[in-house]
């Protein structure tokens, strides 16, 4: 039987929250001054170690949302540095206790 999981919406995220969120997976700029282009998508879940000017979070999965060959930036166990804005524009949502 599968484990069904709560997740709500979350505006502001606090510390021990567990949450994720969707961000873009960026290619390499192809000149030197470009834009980066999107080619992927992808799904973060991690927990909230500090919060401020940038969250601290440590990665507890990453799923890839779009099915193009895509390289993943981010691993399970890394700790990441995002900005609250940054998350809030992927929908955040936090596990349910």
């Amino acid at each position: 039987m599968p484990n069904k999981e709560n997740w709500v919406v979350c505006p502001t995220p606090e510390i021990e929250d567990i949450i994720r969120w969707n961000e873009p997976i960026w290619a390499a700029p192809n000149k030197p001054r470009g834009k980066p282009d999107k080619i992927g998508e992808q799904r973060i879940t991690g927990l909230v170690l500090k919060t401020g000017e940038f969250f601290e979070l440590e990665v507890m999965a990453v799923e890839k949302l779009t099915p193009r060959a895509a390289k993943m930036n981010v691993t399970v166990g890394d700790k990441i540095r995002r900005k609250p804005t940054s998350i809030a524009l992927g929908a955040c949502h936090k596990r349910d206790k």
